[in-house]
């Protein structure tokens, strides 16, 4: 007896252990599918761990554990990962949240934060995280708590693939005028080579004073032209009402003073048709009782409250459809993070309310200067490609983070299947425009967030941004910026020398903190941070350069004349 069931036990394990195989094969080979050939992978265990610790208790874990206890400000976990080559490369994360989707921040070398949305999961899954430029060697891949109550298990890397694009050729009102066909064949043209330009109506006119340049896009709202606005003003107080704040005419003055090439944007604080009190912000769900779900029912007191506004605000852009200026049109913004009233009530009765807006506008009111603009990110709130001009990601990852913020925009990406142009319809941080068109984030525009633009940005980098050579922006009194660079002013802050320059030129001034060398198409074909006092320039052809050096104190400009 003891021999068989010896033999028996045997059996069992073995059996056991061709399924473990079996299984291991299987999903190995679905990863290598799904992602490619394995680049690198480290269990997170293995990892630095600040205020997290390894647990065993949930199964399905790789490796001897995962790290949990991401419960405080600064928790986090750090791994090193190693690649052969520079380059960008995808990152996925095997975790676990099995308590809701929650959000981390993601740290790649020590430049973040990026938001990684981990969705819900009741056992251990894989997350693509984005892509990222990893340099040649070892680099540092960390997760920090941000809303904390996820687990994190292994991070695995992969060849990331250039994102390809189908971008539909066609608006969705099949019977959009003329003039917004043609702006929306512009801005498909654009998308990819160069990234314009955008503001708030607030904070507008300072972009000039810091950067001597004028944004692309201006953007207004529409917040106080509906019955339901909570700061109209009777003479004793706040009280009910709709307002008109001049925003219209004011969109319809600029966009003629620049001869018609500036874009209008118009977003909507829709103060809830009823509920909530004066004085209050009522677009916010906590400060209203008004029900979208009831909203979308015909015939209810709710419905016709929201026909009423919709039918304001017709009103509004009809103005600026009869004097020919198309609208980026952009209602109904971060519905799914319920914090707006239209999205209280989950994605079924706000993605109904869309629709009865499309509707009631497109055929209705016979408004077809509207180029329209989505902005949450999440699957199951997405309107559909047959819906959405322009799909958008609202961009607050913390004030000078400049990083491209590409899984954000992969994750939009992968939303339209590639088919719709992508853009930042709102940012605190604008992200380095260099970066974003190299590295596969070509953002259609950016639209800073009123006083955001100075809180969030330096002086320097925004002097930088507007004067890139692919973000479309204005000179004064909205002269259309050349396709090459501007010839510089004459600065004494440096000596050049010699000019023309046959080997190396030696400079002499301050210290040098970055220079670059761009070429006469605007292109930058050099760059070094804190460089010698000399640039060799045996590679360059002969030519005209332009040599920008930076230093603690301003950005100065320099004509480089090469004649070997």
């Amino acid at each position: 007896m003891k021999n068989k069931s010896i033999k028996h036990s045997h059996y069992i394990y073995d059996h056991c252990l061709v399924v473990i195989i079996f299984f291991f094969f299987c999903y190995t080979q679905y990863s290598f599918a799904q992602y490619g050939t394995l680049v690198d992978e480290v269990e997170a265990e293995d990892g630095i761990l600040t205020g997290v610790t390894v647990s065993t208790l949930t199964s399905g874990y790789s490796g001897t554990g995962y790290i949990t206890g991401f419960d405080n400000i600064g928790d986090k976990v750090t791994v090193t990962v190693n690649v052969t080559e520079a380059g960008f490369y995808k990152l996925v994360i095997r975790y676990l949240a099995n308590l809701g989707e929650k959000t981390q921040d993601l740290y790649v070398n020590g430049e973040g934060p990026s938001l990684i949305v981990f969705p819900l999961t009741i056992t251990f899954s894989d997350i693509d995280a984005g892509n990222y430029l990893l340099n040649e060697g070892a680099n540092t891949i960390t997760v920090q708590k941000n809303w904390g109550w996820s687990d994190v298990d292994k991070f695995t890397i992969y060849p990331a693939l250039e994102n390809t694009y189908n971008i539909t050729p066609d608006l969705i009102d099949e019977d959009a005028d003329s003039v917004t066909k043609a702006l929306y064949d512009t801005l498909v043209s654009w998308f990819g080579e160069k990234i314009i330009s955008g503001q708030t109506n607030s904070y507008f006119d300072i972009i000039n004073d810091k950067t001597g340049r004028i944004p692309m896009i201006r953007a207004w709202d529409f917040q106080s032209y509906t019955e339901g606005y909570p700061y109209h003003w009777d003479g004793g107080g706040h009280t009910f009402g709709l307002e008109d704040n001049g925003s219209v005419q004011a969109a319809i003055d600029w966009y003629n003073n620049t001869a018609h090439k500036g874009l209008v944007t118009f977003h909507w604080h829709w103060h809830s048709p009823s509920g909530g009190s004066p004085g209050t912000n009522t677009f916010y769900t906590n400060e209203t009782s008004f029900d979208v779900s009831q909203a979308v029912i015909p015939a209810t007191q709710e419905y016709n409250d929201i026909i009423r506004d919709i039918d304001t605000i017709a009103y509004q852009l009809k103005r600026l459809q009869s004097t020919g200026i198309p609208v980026l049109w952009r209602p109904l913004h971060e519905a799914g993070g319920g914090w707006f009233w239209w999205g209280a009530k989950g994605q079924q009765a706000c993605l109904k309310l869309y629709n009865i807006l499309f509707d009631r506008l497109k055929n209705h009111h016979q408004l077809h200067n509207l180029i329209w603009v989505w902005s949450t990110p999440e699957t199951d709130w997405y309107p559909g490609n047959d819906s959405v001009d322009i799909i958008g990601h609202d961009s607050y990852p913390g004030a000078y983070n400049y990083t491209t913020q590409k899984n954000a925009f992969d994750r939009l990406y992968n939303l339209v299947n590639g088919e719709k142009l992508i853009a930042m319809t709102e940012n605190g941080p604008i992200p380095e425009p260099e970066n974003c068109l190299t590295y596969d984030t070509p953002w259609l525009y950016f639209l800073s967030w009123a006083d955001l633009v100075t809180q969030q940005n330096s002086d320097l980098h925004l002097w930088d941004v507007y004067n890139h050579y692919d973000v479309l922006s204005f000179e004064g009194d909205y002269v259309n910026r050349p396709t090459s660079i501007i010839e510089p002013e004459i600065s004494n802050d440096y000596q050049l020398f010699p000019i023309p320059a046959k080997d190396v030129v030696h400079i002499e001034g301050e210290h040098i903190t970055k220079m670059e060398l761009i070429d006469i198409k605007g292109k930058i074909i050099f760059t070094a941070n804190n460089p010698a006092d000399e640039i060799d320039i045996h590679k360059y052809e002969n030519g005209i350069y332009i040599l920008k050096l930076y230093n603690v104190h301003k950005v100065s400009f320099y004509k480089l004349i090469i004649n070997k």
